[in-house]
Parts: structure tokens; sequence; C-alpha cells
């Protein structure tokens, strides 16, 4: 590979992907592996549509490319964060990268570049400073506590880059909190089954009538569930405390009693003082 060539695999991931890996990324792919250093980035996306992979291709990218660098992935059990470091391993070995440490919960190139698969709790992963990928993968399921551990990782490194991944889950979980709110230093990036392209029409058809409407939505349509949550559904919630104008007027019925009209009260002291009894 010329010395050109290279540079430009470094400076644009998604290139590298598609040369070096041979493999044509998604448009959402593409904005999240072009996101620009000390980004923050959020997710929201479908079952299937490669996020644990985007996640690896992005460590795998920066590894090669950084000596020295350190990656963590952060998923709701370890088992899950391993998987990904799986992933990243393939990427890795697929363009000869030669390694120096290789375990289930953790890799290390000969350039010193490493990546670390977390535990799903945040009481062992606290003082770890990260200058390349924090990725909360199936961010909706982790904790409070986690996801306020892994956000001061890059405080001393500005270059790296936060990345919470998910599908949708419930409307209290610290994802769709972030999600859904009004910041914007968050880079928000949405892959979810109401893209063209995404999945053959035939087989969101099934998936629906199998699993139902409330979890096809949550599942792949990216709308948080409540139903398996609580009593009461999000949507029976939000009809319930919506303000509604009467289709007819109301009836005397429900309009407040007509007051009686005031009647004037006679002083008896006043006859009293007429008669010079009250001086």
């Amino acid at each position: 590979m010329s010395k050109l060539r290279e540079l430009a695999y470094q400076v644009d991931p998604a290139l590298w992907v598609r040369e070096a890996l041979q493999i044509e990324p998604a448009p959402w792919q593409v904005d999240f592996l072009r996101a620009p250093r000390g980004a923050s980035i959020i997710a929201l996306t479908a079952r299937q549509v490669g996020k644990t992979t985007t996640a690896a291709w992005a460590i795998a990218h920066h590894m090669l490319f950084t000596p020295g660098g350190l990656n963590v992935v952060a998923c709701p059990a370890q088992r899950q964060s391993a998987e990904a470091v799986r992933r990243v391993r393939e990427n890795l070995a697929k363009v000869g990268a030669k390694l120096k440490s290789d375990n289930v919960y953790g890799l290390e190139l000969e350039n010193g570049a490493r990546v670390l698969a977390l535990p799903g709790s945040d009481d062992s992963i606290r003082g770890l400073t990260v200058d390349g990928w924090i990725i909360a993968d199936e961010a909706a399921r982790l904790t409070t506590d986690l996801i306020s551990a892994l956000r001061p990782m890059p405080a001393r490194r500005p270059q790296a880059r936060l990345a919470m991944l998910s599908t949708a889950y419930s409307r209290t979980d610290p994802f769709w909190t972030a999600w859904n709110n009004e910041n914007p230093s968050w880079l928000r990036l949405k892959a979810t089954a109401d893209i063209p392209g995404l999945f053959p029409p035939e087989f969101l058809a099934q998936e629906r009538a199998e699993l139902g409407e409330n979890d096809f939505n949550q599942e792949y349509l990216g709308i948080p569930g409540g139903g398996d949550l609580s009593p009461f559904s999000w949507d029976l919630y939000e009809r319930a405390t919506q303000i509604h104008a009467p289709l007819v007027r109301p009836g005397t019925a429900f309009q407040p009693a007509a007051e009686a009209p005031a009647t004037t009260v006679p002083n008896p002291f006043q006859a009293l003082r007429l008669a010079g009894v009250v001086p």
C-alpha cells in the first residue's frame, strides 16, 4: 500500500471499510465512522442493522492508525462486550494486523493499541482514561451508574469519541433520556426499519404479525415500549392526559348552578334608633 493510500485510510474510516474490508457501509454507518474527533454520538437503531459491527469497524480502524490508543466496549453483560471484541479481532485479522496479546475480553496490537470488553457493572471500570472509542452498546439496557462511569473517561483526552447505540426500550432509560433531550452536542443517527432499503417489506410484515404491534415498534421502529413495564401503555397515558375540546357544547347539567339574586336584610337597630331607644 502506498503512503498516500495509507494516509487516505487513516483520514477516512469509511473508505478503509469500503476498500480494505471490502464492505459497503450504509449511509448511517458512514456518518458514524466519519464523526469528528471528540464527538458524542447517539444512534437509535432497529435490530440487525449492524450497530455492533459498525462499532467494531470504528475500533479496529482506530487501533490500526493510533499506536498506544485505548478503546472500550460496554454492554449489559460482559459476554456481549466480548462478542464486540471478537468482531474487532475478525476485522484486524482481515487486514493482516499482528496481535501482541489476545484474549476473550481484550486485544492488543504490536503498536500498543488496545480494546477492552468492560463488565456490565460500574464497580470495576472507573478510572480508565480513553483516547479512542467509548462504545455503549444496547445502551438503553445499561444502568445509569454504568453510563455515569463511562462519561468521564475522555475528560483528559478530548479527542475520544463517546457513542451510545441501542434499540428502543423505555422512555425512562438513560439512552432515551439522551435521545429525547434538546442537547445540541449529540450527533444523532437513526437506522430504523421505516428507512427504505434496510429490510425487505415481506420480512417486516412477518415480524409485525409474529411480535405484535408494541414489540415490533420497539424492536424495529425505535418506539419505546411500556406495556410490559407498567399496567398502562404510554399511548394510553398520552390519550388520558391530552386536553380535548368537546364535540358539542356542554348542557346545563355540566354548568355551575346559577346563584340566587341577592336580597336586602333589614337592620333591626335602625328601627330602634328611629324610636329613640338607641342614642
